[in-house]
C-alpha cells in the first residue's frame, strides 16, 4: 500500500515547531526512502517551549481542533501527497482540502493531534514512532529505584544540614527482586520498562486492556503474569507503574478507588499523563499514609502551582516531566520516524500503521 511513496514522485509537507525543527525534517525525509518530488516547510505556533506545552495539554485533552494549524498549511496542503509533521494539528477540515494526500508521518507516538478517523474514512494510512520509550523506561526505573532506597530524600536531607538515617517506609524497605511490579499498560514504554525490570529479576504482574500476547512474546516476556483487572493490579502490587494513553475515558481513571485497595507498603509512580490521575485524591493518599510512597513526573497542572498540595509531603519524589527529555531522544525524531518507514513499506508492516485496522489495506 505504501510503495506508492517510493516509486511515484511525491510533494511532501515538513511542519516543525519549537522542539523538532522543520529542517530536521526536511533532512530526514531527504535521506528517507520517499520518492521527493517538492519540499514546501511550514512552523506550528513560535519557539516558546513554555507555550508550546500549555498547547501540547489543550491538544493532549481537546484532540485535533482543541488548537489551530499553521495557516500555512491552507495553501500548501491542495497539492500535498504527504504530510510529514511533530505536534501540529491535523484535523477533518486540513484533510478536506487534501485530494492528493496518501500518508500522514507523525515523530511522536501519541496521534491525539490528528483526525484519525477522517483519515481511515479516505483509507489514508498514518505511520508514527515511539521516540521517547527508552528515555522514559530508563526514568522510571530510576524514580522506582530513587523512591524505594529514599536516595532522593536522603540528598534533599544532606543538603539542608541533616545526616537522617531513618525514614517512613523504615521497615519495607527492599531491594528490587523482592518486590513485585504492576504495570498498567503493556504499550512501547511498558514494554521496554519490563525488559529492565526482568533483566534485574524482579516479578512483574500487569494489565493491558489491548494486550498484544505475540509482541510480548517476541519481546520475551510471555511469562508476565496478566490480570484481568487494573483492581488485581492496585491490589496485589507493591509498586504501581502507570503506562496508560490519557482518553477522555481514562481522564483521572485512577482516583481513591484504587488508592484504598494498594498495601500501605505499596508505592505508586506515573510517568505517563497527568491527568490519568485524580492528583488530589492522591494528595491525600500520601497525607494520610496510606501508601508507602510515590514518584510523578506529570501533574494535572503543569507547571505545578504552589499551593497543588505536594508542599510538605515526606513520601514523594517529584520531578518537572522530565522522563522523556533527552538530547536524542526529541530533536532526532524525524530519522527514527523515517527508518521506521522503511520497515513498513520494505517488510508490510502493517502493525506500525496506526489506524491499519480501520481502513481498507
Amino acid at each position: 500500500m505504501l510503495e506508492i511513496l517510493k516509486n511515484e514522485p511525491m510533494n511532501v509537507i515538513c511542519v516543525g515547531d519549537a522542539f523538532v525543527s522543520p529542517d530536521t525534517i526536511v533532512e530526514a525525509v531527504n535521506s528517507s526512502c520517499i520518492n521527493v518530488k517538492s519540499i514546501s516547510k511550514a512552523f506550528w505556533l513560535n519557539e516558546d517551549k513554555d507555550y508550546f506545552a500549555e498547547q501540547q495539554l489543550k491538544i493532549e485533552r481537546g484532540g485535533s481542533t482543541a488548537v489551530p494549524y499553521p495557516e500555512k498549511l491552507d495553501d500548501l496542503i491542495t497539492d500535498c501527497d504527504v504530510l510529514f509533521t511533530h505536534f501540529s494539528p491535523v484535523p477533518a477540515s486540513l484533510i478536506e482540502k487534501a485530494p492528493n494526500l496518501k500518508a500522514v508521518l507523525t515523530c511522536r507516538g501519541g496521534v491525539e493531534h490528528i483526525d484519525i478517523e477522517a483519515l481511515s474514512k479516505r483509507n489514508i494510512p498514518v505511520i508514527n514512532v515511539i521516540r521517547n520509550a527508552v528515555p522514559v523506561a530508563e526514568f522510571t526505573l530510576g524514580m522506582i529505584i530513587a523512591m524505594t532506597r529514599n536516595i532522593c530524600v536522603s540528598h534533599r536531607n544532606m543538603i539542608e544540614g541533616r545526616w537522617e538515617k531513618t525514614f517512613v517506609n523504615d521497615g519495607f524497605t527492599s531491594t528490587l527482586s523482592n518486590l513485585k511490579v504492576g504495570l498498567l499498560g503493556l504499550g512501547n514504554v511498558g514494554i521496554e520498562l519490563a525488559t529492565r525490570l526482568k533483566a534485574l529479576g524482579v516479578p512483574m504482574i500487569a494489565f493491558d486492556a489491548y494486550l498484544d500476547p505475540v509482541r510480548l512474546e517476541r519481546n520475551g516476556l510471555g511469562d508476565i503474569e496478566i490480570k484481568e483487572t487494573m483492581e488485581e493490579v492496585f491490589r496485589e502490587a507493591d509498586i504501581v507503574s502507570l503506562h496508560l494513553r490519557l482518553t477522555p475515558e481514562t481522564e483521572k481513571i485512577i482516583d481513591n478507588k484504587f488508592f484504598s485497595i494498594m498495601k500501605p507498603t505499596a508505592y505508586f509512580v506515573n510517568s505517563a499523563r497527568g491527568g490519568l490521575v485524580n492528583q488530589q485524591d492522591l494528595i491525600e493518599t500520601l497525607r494520610e499514609h496510606k501508601i508507602a510512597g510515590a514518584a510523578l513526573d506529570v501533574f494535572e497542572s503543569e507547571p505545578v502551582p504552589a499551593d497543588a498540595g505536594f508542599v510538605g509531603l515526606d513520601n514523594i519524589v517529584l520531578t518537572p516531566h522530565i522522563a522523556g527529555k533527552t538530547e536524542d531522544a526529541i530533536p532526532k525524531s524525524p530519522f527514527l520516524l523515517t527508518r521506521e518507514l522503511e520497515r513498513v513499506v520494505e517488510k508490510g508492516l502493517t502493525e506500525r500503521i496506526v489506524n491499519f485496522a480501520r481502513i481498507k489495506l
